[in-house]
């Protein structure tokens, strides 16, 4: 799969915070700051830790609910962004010579 497939779940965030940041006119913005910290945690810290495929499907299967559960709280704004990145992870499949993603 393209390397360039693999940001398209964190574009997806991005645009899932900005288009209610904007539609809202600016209101929800503390909401949008704390995913943003929240997403920037995941990105810098999550990026250093070796996984496995199977560890990247349960992850994304475990944000699932808890984004459901924060779904008043913006959560509702990211659930696209991890179906995509479930889909992506199903989707790819390993070939033999393939390194795991650090």
């Amino acid at each position: 799969m393209h390397k360039w497939v693999r940001s398209v779940p964190w574009l997806l965030a991005l645009l899932g915070l900005g288009i209610p940041l904007v539609g809202t006119g600016f209101v929800v913005w503390p909401v949008v700051v704390v995913w943003l910290v929240v997403l920037g945690f995941v990105w810098l810290f999550g990026r250093h830790l070796p996984t496995t495929r199977a560890q990247r499907i349960i992850a994304a299967l475990v944000a699932l609910p808890v984004l459901f559960l924060l779904a008043f709280e913006g959560g509702w704004w990211l659930i696209p962004a991890d179906l995509a990145r479930l889909a992506i992870e199903i989707l790819d499949r390993p070939t033999e010579k393939a390194v795991p993603t650090v």
